[in-house]
């Protein structure tokens, strides 16, 4: 039977950084994490100024996520909204029979947004070890009012999620196998997914979170990555280092009919 979040066990709590306890927060080892922040030009802080971005921090807590830890449970109450700062996260939903479907994979500069109503409808779990700062909702509610920015950050990341979920909604009805494993390649390519000095894809997911990402099964994933490879488009250095050798070629793969 399919469990609530609060039919599971909850991990302990993380510790809030840049704070003296969970209770008397620094705020100024907090305003000096954002304006350091990986994500400090995201869509919700990238047109916020000094002082915006002060206050900001004073109403939120940086949380650190061991990888496999979970943020947010199904059926949990929807209490606060969470911006990725750093790592890689997993938004996924399985149904009561124990089928599992990725909805989403989450870099920094991303957020959890607000629910509809008063509980989330999905997982959300660290891929890697990852941080993410949390606002109460009532008070992120609150800073939009205060500061315009804010809100229209808040919309413009919303609206982008938003084009994302349809643009994944026509790959999963539309596209071939191989046209969903070259766009999902073009699409890490172009997110906060970590890539090395000479832009090395690093994935945080396995062949298995890809497949159930992308509504294929795992040989068919691990089959269109080996033809990527064998044209030359890709070089896999391991299960996890993806090199984009001919992105233009990639981009024809991920628009044709075949390949």
């Amino acid at each position: 039977m399919h469990t609530t979040g609060k039919d599971r066990q909850q991990p302990v709590a993380p510790l809030r950084l840049g704070a003296v306890s969970e209770a008397n927060p620094h705020p100024i080892l907090e305003s000096l994490a954002c304006i350091t922040c990986p994500a400090r030009k995201s869509d919700i802080c990238g047109g916020l100024d000094d002082e915006e971005i002060r206050d900001l921090a004073a109403n939120s807590q940086r949380i650190h996520l061991n990888v496999g830890e979970t943020l947010v449970w199904d059926g949990d109450g929807a209490q606060y909204s969470y911006v990725i700062t750093r790592g890689a996260l997993r938004a996924s939903k399985t149904s009561d029979d124990g089928r599992r479907q990725i909805l989403d994979f989450l870099f920094s500069g991303q957020f959890v947004g607000i629910p509809s109503d008063a509980a989330y409808h999905f997982d959300v779990e660290a891929l890697i070890d990852s941080e993410v700062c949390r606002f109460d909702k009532r008070k992120l509610e609150q800073l939009m009012t205060k500061y315009p920015n804010v809100e229209k950050g808040y919309r413009t990341g919303a609206a982008r999620q938003l084009e994302d979920a349809y643009e994944h909604a026509y790959a999963l009805g539309r596209r071939t196998a191989m046209e969903r494993v070259a766009a999902f390649l073009l699409d890490l390519r172009a997110s906060s997914c970590t890539k090395t000095a000479t832009g090395v894809l690093k994935l945080p997911m396995t062949r298995s979170d890809i497949a159930d990402f992308l509504g294929l099964t795992l040989e068919t994933v691990s089959r269109a990555f080996s033809r990527l490879k064998s044209l030359g488009v890709i070089r896999l250095g391991s299960a996890q280092e993806v090199e984009i050798r001919d992105p233009e070629r990639l981009k024809a793969l991920a628009g044709s009919a075949s390949i």
